[in-house]
């Protein structure tokens, strides 16, 4: 609430029933929100904006890992493979190549030590493109959920195009 009210107070007003209401006013006021709603029609698009902040943060990864597939299904060298795996998860790595198809294109992988956080913020960008083809209400809501963060809030090319299929094939 930009120092409106601070993180404890908002705590507070959750815990205390009777403060609930005006602390839903307060978004409403602050976001901009409206009190219809306004739930996406698609059932895929629906589970999205109903998902957990934290079910957001593991869609986001699966978006970036289906994002950077290419390259996963690319890579032959056994230890770059191994470095994937320990950094990705080899269960992702297997996600993302099963939906190779919607893969952004081919980019480095070097350096491999940051490989998670490059793909993490591509997701978010898939994300954020999401977002962008949602109603204004859900697409407020869902960025409500997430830490605040230009890649989702400036969704750029290839992003736009790719981003939204991107992140409903990684919900599915």
């Amino acid at each position: 609430f930009d120092g409106t009210i601070s993180e404890a107070a908002c705590e507070r007003m959750l815990r205390t029933q009777r403060l609930q209401q005006r602390l839903s006013n307060l978004l409403l006021e602050r976001y901009r929100l409206s009190c219809a709603v306004d739930e996406p029609a698609d059932a895929v698009d629906r589970a999205i904006a109903l998902s957990s902040g934290e079910e957001l943060e593991e869609l986001v990864l699966r978006s970036g890992a289906i994002y950077w597939a290419g390259n996963l299904a690319a890579v032959i060298d056994g230890r770059e493979a191994d470095a994937l795996q320990v950094a990705l998860g080899a269960d992702l790595c297997t996600f993302a190549v099963a939906n190779r198809d919607l893969a952004g294109p081919l980019q480095p992988l070097q350096p491999l030590e940051d490989i998670h956080r490059r793909v993490y913020a591509d997701g978010l960008s898939c994300l954020g493109a999401w977002c962008q083809a949602m109603p204004g209400g859900t697409s407020m809501r869902v960025r409500l959920k997430l830490m605040p963060h230009e890649l989702v809030d400036q969704t750029t090319e290839p992003f736009a195009e790719a981003g939204p299929a991107i992140v409903r094939r990684a919900m599915g």
